[in-house]
């Protein structure tokens, strides 16, 4: 594959109503702590950068963020976007601020998603520790609702993205040695679907799994795991309809050749332990009708 312009999902802006709300949700079931104070909104940490995650009221703040290679690969996605015909602008200072990252290219897909492609995310000089022990190590991946999947290929494609593999028309992207960092689901609507963190083991998946249960926190799906890309997985309801998913496992594919496959939209595909969806309308296949 030819080298991308983006490296990895640097945080996930999602909107809720209540702040204080969906703060109590990650910090005392995901166990994140808090990063810095932002106005209107509020972030926490998942690794050593300033944040990972944050929640915004204003519906129009939501985005995507993924961080730029460098300085060169910041100025070829912005050329290369534009070439495509996508918006992209570069953000103020105070955008820029409010992002804790030194610039940013905000931007478009063809759903109209909210994608930020930042340079140099801020760090914190002090290791996250989480506040409850979940294993979480960092964030993995973001999950999009897509209602024109080959249009939000091509830009996605326009930033060196390749895809691994498809489960009917979900289509898994890869931009490093991951199996994909990037899942484009059809729906009806735009919008964030789930926001991936890695976790140290399959004990983690397994104990989230558990602690949902006792504090009346909803499972959509999983435990199980992906037929794709051989991660144990779990998906979490969390506030305003978000959805918060903790994987484990080896997904590496690394230098290995690896031609994208198809398979079929069924419960097995989706999760090889037979596990079904029944409230996620991207997830739900006939088994779960």
């Amino acid at each position: 594959m030819t080298e991308p312009t983006i490296v990895a999902p640097a945080y996930a802006r999602l909107p809720v109503t209540d702040l204080a709300l969906a703060g109590r949700f990650v910090t005392e079931f995901l166990g994140l702590p808090p990063g810095p104070a932002i106005e209107g909104g509020a972030c926490f940490r998942a690794s050593q950068r300033q944040h990972d995650l944050s929640f915004v009221t204003d519906a129009a703040a939501t985005a995507s963020g993924f961080e730029c290679r460098d300085e060169a690969a910041f100025d070829r996605a912005a050329e290369a976007l534009a070439g495509a015909g996508f918006p992209v602008r570069r953000a103020d200072v105070g955008e820029c601020a409010h992002r804790l990252v030194d610039a940013a290219l905000l931007t478009r897909d063809r759903s109209g998603n909210a994608i930020d492609l930042v340079l140099r995310p801020h760090y914190n000089g002090r290791r996250c520790h989480l506040l409850r022990d979940t294993g979480i190590r960092f964030l993995h991946g973001i999950g999009l609702r897509s209602t024109d999947v080959e249009g939000d290929l091509a830009f996605w494609a326009a930033l060196g993205a390749v895809v691994s593999d498809r489960v009917g028309d979900i289509t898994y992207l890869r931009i490093d040695d991951h199996h994909h960092r990037i899942a484009l689901h059809p729906a009806d609507r735009p919008g964030v679907l789930n926001t991936v963190f890695a976790v140290e083991s399959l004990d983690q998946v397994m104990q989230a799994y558990y602690h949902a249960a006792e504090h009346q926190i909803r499972v959509l799906h999983g435990p199980g795991r992906e037929a794709v890309s051989g991660l144990v997985f779990v998906h979490l309801a969390g506030p305003d309809g978000t959805i918060f998913s903790l994987v484990s496992g080896n997904d590496d594919i690394g230098a290995r050749q690896h031609r994208p496959r198809r398979f079929p939209f069924t419960t097995e595909s989706l999760c090889t332990w037979g596990s079904v969806c029944t409230e996620v309308p991207e997830w739900r296949t006939e088994a779960a009708l």
